[in-house]
């Protein structure tokens, strides 16, 4: 049943990401906008979501039984929010990207997802910032994508990078 709820979940944290994509301003010059890969996430969101919900819902009748047996059993919490995690670190990114900025953002994205695979703080840090300025870099020097720079750090991050 956790299965089809987060499968559930994620159908609906897929609909409301392709319809804030479909807000953003389009590009007259461009096939494509910026709501483009904000849309494929939202869609990919809502395949997966789909494809976990009806996994469980074939299976619902195996999953009924095994309930009854293990009734008494305690409800493993931890692994409901290691599942949840993704959804909750974009939950995490829409709200605070303005803010702290992209750049943050991902770092602490990545540092959070690291450590909950159990690697190494020193390894997690240095991963997590080579690998977000990697990405800040490439999607603001080479494909033109105006990341926001947060209003954390203000100009102090304009002659940085």
């Amino acid at each position: 049943m956790r299965d089809f709820l987060i499968g559930l979940t994620f159908i609906i944290a897929g609909c409301i990401t392709i319809y804030v994509a479909q807000q953003f301003p389009t590009i007259q010059s461009l096939q494509y906008g910026p709501s483009l890969f904000p849309s494929l996430v939202g869609g990919g969101f809502c395949i997966g979501g789909l494809v976990l919900a009806l996994n469980n819902y074939r299976n619902s009748k195996d999953s009924l039984q095994r309930i009854k047996l293990e009734k008494n059993k305690a409800y493993d919490w931890k692994s409901l929010l290691y599942s949840l995690l993704p959804a909750i670190l974009i939950i995490f990114y829409i709200l605070s990207i303005d803010y702290l900025g992209s750049l943050l953002t991902m770092s602490i994205m990545m540092f959070i997802l690291m450590k909950v695979r159990k690697t190494s703080t020193i390894s997690a840090i240095s991963i997590s910032a080579i690998m977000s300025f990697t990405i800040y870099y490439a999607f603001s020097q080479y494909l033109l994508v105006p990341l926001p720079q947060g209003d954390l750090f203000g100009e102090v991050k304009q002659w940085m990078l």
